[in-house]
């Protein structure tokens, strides 16, 4: 079956009902041929459901093609970036941060503070693509058990790396602070060509339109206010 993920044209074939049904609005039956073949085998999948913290062959199944699929893109000037993705106003905002921090839940804090005027395109691995100075961000069938995995995409406006505080507060990071926490929500253990080619993507992604913050932020309504306010009513 052939997909159109972050405008690639993929083909992979999901054994299990997990990823079919995540993948079935990628679905493309157009005439571009095939960018990208994905193929990961039982035996590997097997082998990673061994080390998943509540083993579940499905949703491995879903987090194995999702590692191929963001592999082979990084030396397509794009890469997947663990985070919680929202749309508003026409444009995307990453929010990103280790597994447990609380990033889903601060998006979700966005959906009860404003409303219509945001919604989650997807809620754990949503891939950007660099093109010189504008930079898109596109859901991907890549949910990370949310089920939220919507076939949208946006320019990018902003990533904000989030840390969990007692006070709200927000800054902009350094160039050498957003690589290093970039490099810990894209991917890891990478051969040495595909590893290059990903900080070239750093690279360009600093030279972009794109903007950074951090949010160091507690749990409360609060905190969504703070960063609607600084990063989008500025």
């Amino acid at each position: 079956m052939r997909y159109l993920i972050a405008d690639f044209v993929t083909e992979y074939t999901p054994k299990y009902n997990n990823l079919k049904e995540l993948s079935e609005s990628f679905i493309y039956d157009g005439e571009r041929e095939t960018q990208i073949k994905l193929s990961v085998s039982d035996s590997y999948i097997e082998q990673t459901n061994k080390r998943m913290a509540v083993p579940d062959i499905p949703k491995t199944e879903t987090f194995a093609y999702c590692n191929a699929f963001n592999r082979t893109v990084i030396n397509r000037h794009a890469m997947l970036v663990h985070s919680s993705g929202i749309i508003c106003g026409g444009k995307a905002y990453l929010f990103s941060a280790d597994s447990g921090v609380g990033k889903s839940t601060h998006t979700r804090l966005w959906l009860k503070e404003f409303g219509e005027k945001v919604h989650i395109f997807n809620d754990d691995k949503p891939v950007i693509k660099i093109n010189g100075k504008k930079v898109t961000a596109y859901g991907t069938p890549f949910d990370g058990g949310s089920g939220i995995a919507l076939n949208e995409s946006a320019p990018l406006e902003a990533i904000v790396f989030i840390e969990r505080a007692e006070h709200n507060s927000i800054y902009v990071p350094s160039s050498k602070e957003i690589i290093k926490k970039l490099y810990f929500q894209t991917a890891h253990m990478v051969d040495a060509e595909t590893a290059q080619a990903m900080l070239n993507n750093f690279d360009e992604l600093l030279k972009s339109d794109v903007k950074f913050y951090v949010l160091r932020c507690n749990m409360e309504s609060e905190a969504a206010h703070l960063a609607y306010n600084s990063i989008i009513e500025q």
